[in-house]
């Protein structure tokens, strides 16, 4: 058959509606031979999807990404946006006449660097692994490096969720941005890179 502008008309698809009409009846007959008591869950289910509260979307402003590690038996997380890289040093100079907690410099992206275990600098139980991985600290270069016995993960972590450090941290509660439930502390970023104790005035050096 020819349209008045002479171009063929598809067929009508009665088959197709013959189908759809067939599944229809299906369905009202199942309707039908359904009982009172499995209408009214139907209906019952119904209702409960259709008052679901949708789950609230979270800000991400309400949450900061951290890593986690661990610093012997403590665990431990700073902001990502404060490493630079994970890596395992391949050679340390120890350095003379320094506090404990230096355990050396090493050459990091061609800048001499220290490396600290932060462990035994914030006074924490156990000892950490000196042959462990190191997390090197900075915004645009290489700052410090701290010793790490584990890297766990990248996570986040909702700000609501971070405690006030306890008190019984002592002077290194200034270097925590707070703990969370589970006693992970976390450490202010800025706060220890400006910790004028984790340097080394390498015009003092020999």
């Amino acid at each position: 058959m020819m349209t008045n502008e002479g171009s063929p008309r598809e067929p009508f698809d009665w088959q197709g509606i013959k189908t759809r009409l067939s599944r229809a009846q299906e369905s009202l007959c199942s309707a039908e031979n359904l009982s009172d008591a499995q209408i009214k869950g139907l209906m019952t289910e119904r209702s409960r999807q259709l008052a679901r509260v949708p789950e609230r979307v979270i800000d991400t402003s309400e949450l900061i990404e951290v890593v986690r590690f661990r610093l012997g038996s403590e665990e431990a997380a700073i902001e990502t946006r404060f490493v630079l890289a994970l890596m395992r040093p391949q050679s340390i100079t120890p350095i003379p006449d320094t506090d404990d907690f230096f355990l050396g410099l090493t050459n990091l992206r061609g800048e001499i660097t220290a490396i600290i275990d932060l462990g035994c600098f914030l006074g924490l139980s156990g000892q950490t692994q000196r042959d462990s991985q190191v997390l090197v600290l900075g915004t645009e270069k290489p700052e410090c490096a701290i010793l790490v016995d584990e890297l766990e993960h990248v996570t986040t972590i909702r700000k609501q969720d971070i405690r006030e450090p306890s008190g019984g941290l002592g002077s290194v509660v200034d270097l925590l941005v707070g703990c969370t439930a589970d006693a992970i502390m976390i450490l202010d970023g800025d706060a220890l890179l400006r910790c004028d104790r984790i340097y080394i005035d390498q015009n003092d050096q020999p």
